[in-house]
């Protein structure tokens, strides 16, 4: 997904990568620990706390685009963001069922042109509890660079870090949910150790949630996080453009923490609750729901 991205004219050839630099210097003597997403940023995958009688519940996985002409952007790499998001749907796809607390649905296999509709169509007939959709985000200012021998894309280094982007337009319960959801999954990962984007690229697209970093109201009136009536959130789990950040995200261990954090988040956010807590919650709800902005009259 693309979040006000410039296209900056002009070629440049690299002859190390940043990766290279950034080792050298995690290697000299008292040199501060590496930083996401640098290489060998700690991450961690802690086990899980399933309630008793948490049982087995339904989540759609979302792999972004990949509908008829929708590839999303392009990386650093020149890597097709609906490649991807289907990769790394799969991979979460496949943890999650292994925890044995969830069935999951993947929105689409490969070679197929998917829309929008009919994915949350086959969410909603499936009886889906969640929806998490998995994009890659491109921002700030670009420039072309050769990522290989006769291979140009664009670049920019300047903005990593993920975002959880969700929807305020719904009845107070489902706003409620879909608020709780974001913050629980931008909270987590956040603890595994992916950094948080500061939403430096985002006025006039998506309000910042005051109270958990990496999370944003919605305010384009995206389809995926409006229309269903489960809770929905967009993830963009990483900066598509910066060299270092693609490169992490090819790794298991990344994954690893991204699902850790994503089960972490669905165990919070559908165990059931006690009555009187669920109706304090919905009370702090209501009162601290941010005021709404005026809503664009198009869609995305």
């Amino acid at each position: 997904m693309t979040a006000a991205l410039t296209l900056a004219i002009g070629v440049v050839w690299l002859t190390a990568p940043r990766s290279l630099a950034i080792n050298a210097a995690a290697a000299e003597p008292g040199a501060a620990p590496s930083r996401w997403p640098s290489p060998g940023a700690p991450l961690q995958a802690p086990a899980v706390e399933v309630p008793k009688g948490f049982g087995k519940h339904k989540v759609f996985i979302d792999a972004g685009h990949g509908a008829e002409d929708n590839a999303g952007v392009a990386s650093v790499t020149c890597e097709q963001e609906m490649d991807f998001t289907l990769r790394a749907a799969e991979d979460l796809a496949g943890r999650l069922e292994a925890t044995g607390h969830f069935q999951v649905r993947v929105s689409r296999k490969a070679g197929e042109a998917v829309s929008y509709p009919r994915r949350l169509k086959d969410a909603a007939s499936w009886g889906a509890e969640a929806i998490l959709s998995l994009h890659a985000d491109a921002r700030g200012v670009a420039y072309a660079w050769q990522a290989s021998p006769g291979t140009f894309c664009f670049r920019n280094d300047e903005t990593p870090g993920f975002s959880v982007l969700y929807s305020d337009r719904g009845g107070q319960a489902l706003n409620a949910a879909r608020r709780s959801l974001a913050r629980a999954v931008a909270r987590r990962m956040a603890s595994a150790g992916l950094a948080a984007y500061d939403g430096r690229d985002y006025p006039g697209l998506y309000l910042d949630d005051q109270e958990q970093a990496g999370a944003f109201i919605d305010r384009r009136y995206l389809y995926v996080l409006r229309k269903p009536a489960v809770p929905s959130v967009i993830v963009e789990t990483h900066h598509f453009l910066d060299l270092e950040e693609a490169a992490r995200w090819h790794e298991p261990r990344t994954l690893e923490a991204f699902a850790a954090a994503v089960e972490g988040a669905l165990v919070e956010v559908l165990s059931p609750r006690p009555a009187s807590a669920a109706a304090a919650a919905a009370t702090a709800a209501a009162t601290s729901a941010p005021a709404a902005a005026p809503w664009p009259t198009s869609a995305d």
